[in-house]
């Protein structure tokens, strides 16, 4: 039987480098084969971790992708933006989703200091582009920018 080996994440809390640690919720096999050897054991690492700004924007990924409902534990948690995906994309409704970002990330994400939100609509193609630009204060002076697009099947970064 399979099992999950974790013990790499006791050398990332070692790790004093980064400030933010964070998994990824995607799973990707991983597996390291041995170089020799009938009978020697392949590890493998499923689980990704991601740091600083990495784990920010992995942070708001999940965020935004995520329905208020979903997490048990925290059931307001998400944006529900695939709601928009149902309604004619214009001007109006980017203002709305900008508005939701800007409500869901103030809320959810302390971390960090929103600068900017701007969300283009595209009609013809029925899709957002959302512009993102924050300040990760613990971390550095400077502005951080992510783009990403809201469109049929859902949001994704750039």
């Amino acid at each position: 039987m399979p099992t999950i080996n974790l013990n790499f994440l006791k050398k990332q809390q070692e790790d004093k480098a980064h400030l933010y640690t964070d998994l990824a919720l995607d799973l990707k096999n991983n597996s390291n084969l041995p170089q020799a050897g009938l009978f020697r054991e392949s590890t493998s690492t499923d689980i990704e971790v991601s740091h600083d700004e990495a784990a920010i924007k992995n942070s708001l990924q999940n965020l935004f992708t995520t329905m208020p409902g979903q997490k048990l534990l925290n059931p307001d948690y998400g944006l529900n933006l695939a709601q928009f995906l149902f309604m004619p994309a214009t001007t109006s409704m980017a203002r709305m989703i900008g508005s939701r970002l800007l409500e869901g990330i103030e809320k959810y994400e302390p971390r960090v200091s929103v600068i900017n939100v701007n969300v283009r609509v595209f009609e013809e193609q029925s899709e957002y582009q959302i512009d993102l630009a924050l300040k990760i204060p613990k971390i550095s002076d400077s502005t951080v920018s992510f783009s990403g697009i809201l469109k049929q099947p859902g949001f994704s970064f750039v």
